[in-house]
């Protein structure tokens, strides 16, 4: 597996791996399964995922899309997502030799000293911290306030089980915090991965995704729709930020 990183782990780190046939495999391991075992590919993606050095893996959420079978060709693309007090959350993909996904997760590795992995706020994205120093960059955005000049409400964040909430009245942001008395008007919703990819891209592709349907929303999905603008600048500034850590 080749692994392109930083001398720390950081957001955005990647790393891809070599295809291997899966039965021999789990063979090798002296993992003897049944064909078609649900726990087939979850095993694979182990085995084919360096571990966090220094780190003690402490969780993992795995989903799968279409399970691996024993005659599949298959390798991994793994990408960091968090780096929070000593704790990185990991995305692994498990693709075929089409490159389509059959399985995926997410992994938490744990420090025994929290130094090691210190907290990123700039990519910490929908924490309390992520949102005031989005909000010190929105508070100079003239565009910003004045797509949201008549408006009065709350644009939700959300990243995996984190929410962010900007508390906006006539094109100011008036708090930001977790939750408000009454919610969010709307809710723009992505997994952490997409949070990492659209944030660290080359190019701003948050539109392109979004009119491919990678994102989702709750609450008013008119309000949603109404304010893809400035919904824009606070994905445009959430790059800045990221690039200011990791160019």
């Amino acid at each position: 597996m080749t692994l392109r990183t930083s001398d720390r782990i950081t957001v955005g780190d990647r790393a891809a791996g070599t295809a291997r046939a899966l039965a021999p495999l789990l063979a090798e391991a002296g993992l003897a399964l049944p064909g078609g075992s649900v726990l087939a590919g979850a095993f694979a993606a182990e085995l084919l995922t360096p571990p966090v050095p220094g780190a003690v893996r402490t969780g993992l959420i795995w989903s799968t899309t279409c399970p691996v079978a024993h005659d599949d060709t298959v390798h991994t693309d793994v990408l960091v997502t968090r780096v929070a007090a000593g704790t990185v959350d990991r995305y692994v993909r498990l693709l075929d030799d089409t490159g389509t996904v059959r399985e995926h997760g997410t992994e938490t590795w744990r420090f025994e000293d929290p130094a090691a992995a210190p907290a990123q706020p700039a990519l910490d994205f929908c924490t309390a911290e992520w949102g005031e120093l989005l909000r010190a960059r929105l508070d100079e955005d003239r565009d910003f306030a004045s797509s949201l000049s008549n408006w009065d409400g709350t644009i939700g964040l959300r990243c995996d089980d984190r929410e962010l909430h900007l508390r906006i009245y006539k094109g100011r942001i008036v708090d930001v915090t977790r939750r408000t008395p009454h919610g969010a008007t709307f809710t723009f919703v992505a997994p952490a991965h997409l949070w990492t990819e659209v944030v660290l891209a080359e190019r701003d592709e948050f539109m392109r995704r979004a009119i491919a349907g990678e994102f989702t929303s709750t609450g008013n999905g008119y309000e949603y729709l109404r304010l893809t603008k400035p919904l824009n600048i606070v994905i445009v500034h959430a790059r800045a930020l990221a690039q200011e850590v990791r160019p």
